[in-house]
């Protein structure tokens, strides 16, 4: 694909010698590696196996290739196996986000491996109420999401459980109370040590629920949405909350993270994309060009990243590259108060 093309020559301009796969099944890398060993580091854009659909929505597919890959002693870009089975299933996200007094919406989570049990349900949703948002546990991609997502009454919510059942099969559903408010997402490059958080998104109220299908339209609708940038205070109080998310899931290098406010104005962690689209459309690209980075140079930032933290040597044709990054992002980050230039480099 476009994506695929310009990812790869994104990495071609570091001066390294780069091959690539279009992952359809483990047997098949597992013979990529015999013969391209050896190999430094795994980019890693593959979700699951192509020829595998399950591995996408179980919630492991991620972690899956992480782990074939780390059997030949091979690093990947972007967060560990660990990491990655927690951002990909979000029941453990919510308890890893909790334990860091992250707020997260208040939630339960049903097995579609049992029968629709009105009783036991009910006493669940009474502590919750309705509306409430129903979505798989596990994958990415918006998978299971849409329009009828968000559920008034338990007839709504039987039908949505029958349609996810029969469409993913036995998986893991969570159940959380649906937030009214306005939604962001924000976009988190980086590591432990240092961090830089993108100017932050702000999606129209009435955006509706952001799912595979809206999220592919997007790109054509962003006049509509607000670019919020270092010197709002809504700014300060969501990077914040990205920060502390990014290290209750110790995430690296990039990941991209969607919260939503209730009727209250509090700000939720919906959901932790480990493996955020780096597609030339995807948000963080967008959210990247607002302080004046391509796509390839976001790309390359990434990858930088990973090599660094592998204590690999990056080439010198690397170093120039990120020094000139740094620079705009550093130009970025200047800020009148040293309070601000601080949160960067959190």
């Amino acid at each position: 694909t476009e994506d695929v093309d310009a990812i790869r020559e994104a990495l071609i301009k570091t001066n390294n010698n780069i091959v690539s796969l279009n992952l359809l099944t483990p047997e098949q890398l597992d013979e990529f590696i015999s013969k391209h060993q050896p190999i430094d580091l795994a980019f890693v854009l593959a979700e699951g196996y192509k020829d595998i659909p399950h591995t996408f929505y179980s919630g492991h597919g991620a972690a899956m290739v992480r782990k074939q890959l780390s059997k030949y002693h091979i690093p990947c870009a972007l967060s560990s196996i660990e990491s990655m089975e927690v951002c990909r299933n979000k029941d453990l996200a919510y308890i890893k986000l909790r334990e860091k007094n992250i707020l997260v919406p208040n939630h339960f989570i049903f097995d579609t491996h049992f029968r629709f049990n009105k009783i036991k349900l009910l006493s669940q949703i009474e502590k919750i109420g309705f509306p409430l948002m129903i979505k798989p546990a596990g994958g990415g991609d918006s998978i299971g999401i849409t329009s009828k997502s968000v559920v008034h009454n338990l007839q709504e919510l039987k039908n949505r459980f029958l349609c996810l059942k029969k469409e993913l099969g036995p998986e893991k559903l969570i159940i959380e109370k649906y937030l009214p408010g306005r939604e962001y997402t924000v976009g988190v490059l980086g590591s432990k040590a240092k961090k830089y958080i993108l100017p932050i998104i702000g999606f129209p109220k009435d955006h509706g629920i952001r799912y595979t299908s809206t999220k592919k339209k997007e790109h054509r609708v962003r006049e509509k949405f607000e670019i919020i940038y270092r010197d709002d205070e809504r700014f300060k109080k969501i990077a914040q909350i990205a920060i502390d998310t990014f290290d209750a899931v110790e995430a690296s290098d990039a990941i991209r993270i969607d919260f939503m406010e209730d009727e209250l104005g509090n700000i939720y962690v919906i959901d932790v994309n480990g493996t955020p689209a780096l597609s030339l459309t995807g948000s963080l690209t967008f959210m990247a060009s607002k302080v004046g980075l391509t796509h390839s140079q976001l790309i390359k930032l990434i990858f930088y990243e990973s090599v660094v933290r592998y204590n690999l040597s990056p080439t010198y044709l690397l170093e120039e590259i990120i020094s000139k990054i740094q620079a705009r992002l550093a130009t970025y980050y200047a800020e009148k108060k040293d309070e601000d230039r601080e949160m960067a480099s959190i």
